[in-house]
C-alpha cells in the first residue's frame, strides 16, 4: 500500500487534498481444525477491551490502535491519503518535475526511481474476525459469550463444560514493512471448570504476510487483508480452545 511508481503517482496527484477509501465487508472464515473436532465442552468469554461494549465491536487500526466502532467493525480496508504523502515526498517531487518528461519516463521503467509513499489508514475490525472465527472453531458442542451475564447462565446451563475466560490487553496493526501487514495479538485465558484446576494460559499471536498474494489492484489487497486477518483470528482461536487442555 505503501508502493507507488511515479507514473501511477502522478495520476494520484489529481486528487491531491483528498483522502481515496478503499473497504469491503469483512469475511469471517474459520482456517485451523473444524469445531467437530473438539470432543470437549467448552464456553468462551470473550471479555469487553471497553466496559460495557461488545468485543465484537472493537476495531484496531495503524494510526491511533484499537476503538469501539460497531459500524466499522463490519469492514476491512484502508484509506490512503494524498494529501499527507504530497508533503512527505515534496523534495522528490520537486526533482522530478525538473526532469524531461521522456527522463522521467525512462527512470520509472527502469526501477531507478525509488518508491514514493502513499500515507495509508489500515483498518483490521480484529473482535469481529476473532468473535466469528472462535464461533466457528467450537462449533455446536460450545459457546462464545461477550458479557458477565451470558458467561453465568452457561455455567449454569453447562455445569460440565470447560469455562475459558479471556482478557486481550494488546491489539497491534501496522505496516513495518512495504506492503506487508502485520496484526498482533496479546492475552489471557483463565481456565476453570469441575475437576479443572484454575489455570492462567498466556495467548499472543503475531502474523506477518504480504497483501500482494492476490495481486497489485486494490480489490487484491482487499482479498489479502481478508485472508491476513482470518489466518491471524484462527490462530488465535485455536489457542484459546487449546488453553486448558
Amino acid at each position: 500500500m505503501k508502493s507507488l511508481r511515479i507514473l501511477a503517482f502522478s495520476c494520484a496527484m489529481l486528487t491531491a487534498g483528498c483522502a481515496v477509501e478503499k473497504y469491503q465487508a469483512a469475511s469471517p472464515s474459520f482456517k485451523g481444525t473444524a469445531g467437530a473436532s473438539n470432543a470437549d465442552e467448552v464456553v468462551v468469554l470473550l471479555q469487553p477491551v471497553f466496559a460495557g461494549k461488545p468485543f465484537s465491536e472493537i476495531v484496531c487500526d495503524n494510526t491511533v490502535g484499537v476503538t469501539w466502532s460497531p459500524a466499522e467493525s463490519r469492514n476491512i480496508g484502508f484509506t490512503q491519503r494524498y494529501a499527507n504523502s504530497l508533503a512527505k515526498n515534496a523534495s522528490q517531487l520537486t526533482m522530478l518535475a525538473a526532469l524531461p518528461a521522456n527522463q522521467r519516463i525512462g527512470m520509472s521503467a527502469s526501477g531507478t526511481l525509488q518508491p514514493l509513499n502513499v500515507d495509508s489508514r489500515i483498518l483490521v475490525p480484529v473482535g469481529r474476525y476473532i468473535a466469528e472465527n472462535l464461533k466457528l472453531a467450537i462449533g455446536a458442542n460450545g459457546q462464545v459469550c461477550e458479557d458477565q451475564e451470558c458467561y453465568r447462565r452457561a455455567m449454569r446451563d453447562r455445569p460440565a463444560a470447560r469455562f475459558v475466560s479471556v482478557q486481550f490487553t494488546k491489539f497491534r496493526v501496522a505496516e513495518e514493512q512495504r506492503n506487508m501487514l502485520m496484526i498482533e495479538a496479546e492475552g489471557a485465558a483463565t481456565v476453570s471448570g469441575i475437576n479443572i484446576a484454575k489455570t492462567n494460559v498466556p495467548i499472543r499471536d503475531v502474523v506477518n504476510r504480504s497483501i500482494t498474494t492476490e495481486g497489485l489492484w486494490h480489490s487484491d489487497f482487499l482479498r489479502a487483508m481478508n485472508n491476513i486477518a482470518n489466518e491471524s483470528s484462527s490462530m488465535v482461536a485455536e489457542k484459546i480452545l487449546a488453553a486448558g487442555r
